[in-house]
C-alpha cells in the first residue's frame, strides 16, 4: 500500500489508513455492475482503448510460455516439499513432537 501513499497519488499527500484505502477499492467491485448496465444501456463497449492494443498475439503467446517456464520450475523446484515436520516459513525452522502452540510465550 506503501505506493498509494506518495505524494499526488491516491491519497493527494493526505495520511489514509491501510484499511480506508482497502475499503475503498474493494467498493470499486460494486461499480463494475453499474458500469456494465450504463454501457448495455447506451449500447456503447467501452473494453476498445489504447491499453488493449498490447494485448497482442505475441504478447499472449510469450505470456503463454512465460506461464509454461514457471509451471516447469516449480516442478523441479517445489517450494513447499512434504515433510511430516512443521517448518516455520518465515525463518525456516522445523520442529519436532516437543513443539506446542500454547506454550509459545514460555
Amino acid at each position: 500500500m506503501k505506493n498509494l501513499k506518495t505524494f499526488a497519488g491516491l491519497t493527494h499527500g493526505r495520511d489514509v489508513s491501510d484499511s480506508v484505502l482497502a475499503r475503498w477499492t474493494q467498493g470499486m467491485k460494486a461499480l463494475q455492475h453499474i458500469c456494465y448496465g450504463i454501457e448495455e444501456f447506451s449500447g456503447v463497449d467501452l473494453t476498445s482503448s489504447d491499453q488493449h492494443l498490447k494485448i497482442s498475439d505475441s504478447k499472449v503467446q510469450r505470456d503463454n510460455d512465460d506461464s509454461r517456464k514457471m509451471a516447469e520450475w516449480f516442478k523441479h523446484y517445489n517450494p513447499f516439499p512434504e515433510t511430516s515436520n512443521l517448518i516455520s516459513l518465515s525463518t525456516g525452522v522445523a520442529g519436532d513432537s516437543r513443539m506446542n502452540c500454547h506454550m509459545v510465550k514460555e
